[in-house]
Order: structure tokens, then sequence, then C-alpha cells
């Protein structure tokens, strides 16, 4: 009796393994309704900028926007932290006048201050799209950040921003309420797999799993409980702690074979973090950035990074280019990718200024030749042959 029943309860609890494994499986193939995607992510390069902060945050928003291929009209948040002293409101007001000289007009705008790790603006955001109350966000961080990570940072990942030099004297007062330098922006742009399908876009990454706790045993019982994701199905754990040592003692997990970096949240902020974690992993493989706050909460996300849905032909990818007639710069771009990328690659035209094309004028009007790889974002104004030879040996 006791084998027939212990059998019975195999079976049941069989089938309900079954069961929440197919129910993970739909959830988290990027199908699901609430399925949420970052369709970009950029941060500004090593240097230190001589920039107000808000102009910081113009900078890297603006090419944001244009890596993600997303009309500005789409966009219905935009979320920053800041480092300013000034008031919540006047944060806030310099923030909706940066989303409005950008053309974000339908951006509303929230300017978080000494928010740690940025986790509260990255809840709002990911609880909004699952919620289905906005179509595409915007976070970014213009906070100081020292830290690089191990493995370097990545051409793909990086803008490139050029300062004019300083003319004669400077007669305006710094403000300050504002620290100046800012040693550097980063930025992400979320949306839902349904927006990003509508739009045609090519995310960079999902969302499989997020949550946001009060304690690390809530937090890591998410890694522990192997539902829906095991420790050995991650390939890169990024873990941004509070005045913790190299290694957690407190992270009891077998990482054999997986990469693992820390970071200390004073150091780095999350925008920063996530910028490089979805463009350094491989396609198809798995992150964990693990975000450890001194006031006690924590947020662990996994991120899926997702392959192009773009038809290969012979095995080669799509250059995108968006050019106009003329363009003698675009011409000497085509040039440079004919004498020494030969036979990597096959090349597709998009005119921005034809009439069907008006969505790409736009976003490009003063930036071309704009070069997308297999439907993501790669270089504008030249040919950045460090990104492409990034892009070409992550097919190998």
């Amino acid at each position: 009796m006791h084998m027939i029943m212990l059998e019975r309860f195999r079976m049941q609890h069989s089938k309900n393994i079954s069961r929440l494994l197919r129910h993970f499986s739909r959830q988290l193939d990027g199908t699901h309704n609430n399925a949420v995607v970052i369709a970009a992510a950029v941060r500004t390069p090593r240097t230190p900028f001589k920039a107000e902060e808000q102009k910081l945050a113009g900078i890297v928003i603006d090419e944001l926007v244009k890596r993600t291929l997303v009309p500005r009209e789409e966009f219905k948040k935009l979320i920053v932290c800041c480092s300013s002293n000034a008031s919540a409101s006047d944060c806030n007001a310099r923030l909706a006048n940066v989303a409005k000289e950008l053309g974000l007009k339908s951006c509303e705008a929230h300017a978080l201050q000494d928010d740690i790790c940025s986790i509260t603006g990255l809840r709002m955001t990911l609880d909004s799209l699952r919620e289905g109350k906005a179509q595409c966000i915007i976070t970014g961080d213009t906070r100081c950040q020292f830290l690089e990570p191990d493995d370097g940072l990545l051409a793909n990942e990086l803008m490139t921003v050029h300062q004019a030099p300083a003319r004669g004297k400077q007669t305006a007062k710094a403000d300050p309420s504002e620290p100046t330098p800012t040693l550097g922006a980063a930025a992400l742009a979320w949306t839902t797999y349904e927006t990003a399908e509508r739009l045609q876009l090519q995310p960079l990454a999902l969302v499989r799993e997020f949550a946001v706790k009060n304690n690390r045993e809530d937090a890591l019982y998410h890694v522990h409980g192997g539902q829906p994701l095991l420790p050995s199905q991650i390939h890169t754990w990024d873990l941004v702690t509070s005045r913790e040592p190299p290694k957690p003692s407190y992270f009891h997990l077998d990482l054999s074979g997986n990469n693992l970096c820390t970071h200390d949240n004073l150091h780095i902020t999350a925008s920063h973090l996530l910028t490089h974690l979805v463009h350094s992993l491989p396609a198809g493989e798995l992150g964990c950035a693990y975000m450890d706050g001194s006031d006690g909460r924590l947020m662990i996300i996994f991120l899926e990074k997702l392959k192009p849905k773009i038809a290969q032909v012979d095995g080669l990818p799509l250059l995108t280019l968006y050019t106009k007639k003329p363009c003698p710069l675009c011409d000497d771009l085509v040039s440079q990718l004919e004498q020494k990328y030969a036979g990597k690659f096959r090349l597709e035209k998009v005119y921005i200024d034809r009439k069907e094309n008006v969505r790409y004028l736009r976003l490009f009007r003063h930036d071309i030749p704009v070069l997308f790889f297999n439907g993501q974002f790669l270089c504008m104004h030249k040919l950045n042959e460090e990104a492409l030879r990034e892009r070409l040996a992550g097919l190998e």
C-alpha cells in the first residue's frame, strides 16, 4: 500500500514538475504577453566628461534612442539616477527639459537621487512594462562610477562623444548643486517582446526573471531553489556588493566554469553593470546581475542574450546601412568594408530620404552613415572597426 501511494506521489510530483517546466518554458521563451526585453544599452567612454550632469544625460540618451530604432514618441518614461544636490522637483524639471529637447514629448520624467544601485528605477521599469502600463522606457545613471569590469569594456557598449574645446573665458557660474566633472553615464532602453516585434526590433536581451527582496536569503532562494533557473545554467555572474570581500562568503554556489565578477555599489551603477553584461554575454547564454545595497534591499535579475532573428544567407551577417543620395561619407564606409572585410558580410542600404523611411530620417538625419549588424546598432558617422571585429568574432 505504501509503495502504491509512493508511486502515485512520484507520478503526481513528476506531472507537477513537468507542468511547472512547461509553464516557465512558455513564460521565458519570449512569446508570452509580459516578456520584457532590453532593446539597446550604451555607456560613455572611460574618460571623464566636463559636462553638466543633465547635459551628459542628454548625450547618452540621444544615442541610446538612435541605437534602438524606436520612434521617439514610443518612449513613455525616462528614469535617471543622478547625484545632484538640487531639490527633487528641480531635478525632475531638468530631466523633463532634457526629454523635451530630445523630442521625447510623450516621456514622463523621473529623476531619482541617492538611490542605492538604481534598484528603485529598475523595479519601476520592470513592473510598469509587465503590467502593460508603458510601451518603451529608458533608465540611466549619470552618477560617478570608477570601476571597470575585469574582462574589459567592449567597443559595442561604448559611445563616441566629441567634446568641443573650451573657447575664451568661462563667464557662466557653476551650479554648486551639480558635481563637476561627472565621470560617466549609461542608459538602457526597455520594452516588451510584443512591442519589439511590432517595431521590427532585434533586442539585445530578454529578462528571464527578476526579484527585489529585503534580505539576502530571500534573494538567493531564487538561485538555490532552481526555479526557474539553476546556478549551472548561468554563464556570467555580476555581483554588486556593499563592503564585502571580493568573493562574498554568503554566495555558496558551484560556479566552476562560470564567470564571476564582484563590484562595490559605491563605485559602479546598475546601468553601467547591465550595459556591460548584455554586451559581453555570448548569444544564447544567461547572465545574472545581483545587486546588494547597503540599505538591505537586493535585486537579482537574470538576462538571456538573444540571437537576432535575421535570416542568414550563406552564413553571412547582414549589415544595414542607413544612407541617402548623395552621401560621400557613406561611400567611404562601404569602400572600407569592401577592402578589409570582403566576403564576411552582405550589405543592404536603407535610404532615409525616401518617403517610406521617414521613421529613420527622424532618427538619423544628421548622423549618417549609420550601420547596423544583424539588426542591432554597430556604429554611426564612420566605421567602427573594433566593434565590427567584436561582432564577427561573436559569430564564430
